[in-house]
């Protein structure tokens, strides 16, 4: 019979969530509740065992030492659970290997790369996911930022290559181009300093857009624009390869700016137990080469 003072499985896996992004607001996100109701899951929690299991770093949260080491069975033990539950769910359904990438990456760069895969994983389904789900543990994931999650093995894809680009018609006529508008990134109230960076290497080009600047929320909106000829872009080359051969973007110079981040393809501990999950982060690492 539990005790009175053992921890609810709610409060167990709203910890193994906020513990595995750090956040809050995510996790509320993923188990479809309110910010409130997650801390006080976390509350309930920490009454219960006694002790902290974060650390408030200004804005921003981290695990204490007490809930680091339990975190990592938590979220172990939270693993085998949905693994357990999913064999027995699906004993005679088709097996699936789910990956959660970038969603313009999974449109721009992903897609181009799976025409082998039915030939590679015969009987294997595969599902795209471009935002986490707590019910669905991923095999792989291509994370996007400056470091890769720690406790994965990991290899970086590409770094971020930006450059300046504008369609061909706005390429070919110059007035046009200088009336245009600069298209600019944001993410989540974040905006991308895509232009200050290609400026701080091209200061004094000739034909900038002067027109009233755009911004866009996400990079695939920006590059539509620039194809659509409302102005110049500055986007990472490796999400407009087709386009830039195929001309229906052009570079307005060969000024190239390293961006800060990368793309990170990662497979958890756990998940490298399962042959598939890693025969499957085995080959989508040589596909970057293609």
């Amino acid at each position: 019979m539990a005790s009175r003072n053992t921890p609810s499985l709610t409060s167990l896996r709203a910890f193994s969530i906020v513990g595995d992004c750090l956040s809050v607001t995510g996790a509320a996100e993923q188990l479809g509740v309110t910010q409130s109701a997650v801390s006080r899951q976390i509350k309930a929690l920490e009454d219960s065992l006694d002790f902290k299991l974060f650390d408030r770093i200004g804005n921003n949260i981290a695990l204490s030492p007490e809930g680091r080491a339990l975190h990592q069975r938590i979220f172990t033990t939270f693993g085998l659970l949905d693994d357990a539950i999913n064999d027995a769910t699906n004993s005679f359904a088709r097996q699936k290997i789910n990956l959660l990438a970038p969603p313009t990456l999974a449109a721009r760069w992903l897609t181009r790369r799976l025409s082998e895969y039915p030939q590679r994983f015969e009987g294997v389904d595969l599902a795209v996911h471009t935002e986490p789900w707590p019910n669905v543990r991923m095999d792989c994931v291509i994370h996007f930022g400056k470091h890769p999650h720690a406790g994965s093995e990991h290899v970086q894809l590409f770094q971020e290559q930006h450059v300046a680009v504008c369609s061909r018609e706005l390429f070919e006529d110059r007035v046009a181009m200088r009336a245009s508008s600069p298209l600019h990134v944001f993410d989540k109230g974040i905006f991308f300093p895509l232009w200050d960076d290609w400026l701080a290497l091209e200061p004094n080009y000739p034909d900038l857009p002067t027109g009233p600047a755009m911004e866009f929320a996400s990079l695939e909106l920006a590059i539509q624009a620039a194809k659509n000829s409302v102005g110049v872009a500055v986007v990472d080359k490796n999400m407009i390869e087709y386009e830039l051969i195929a001309g229906s973007l052009k570079q307005i110079s060969p000024t190239t700016v390293a961006g800060p981040n990368g793309y990170w393809l990662e497979i958890s501990k756990e998940q490298q137990a399962k042959t598939t999950s890693v025969q499957f982060y085995r080959w989508l690492k040589r596909a970057t080469a293609l």
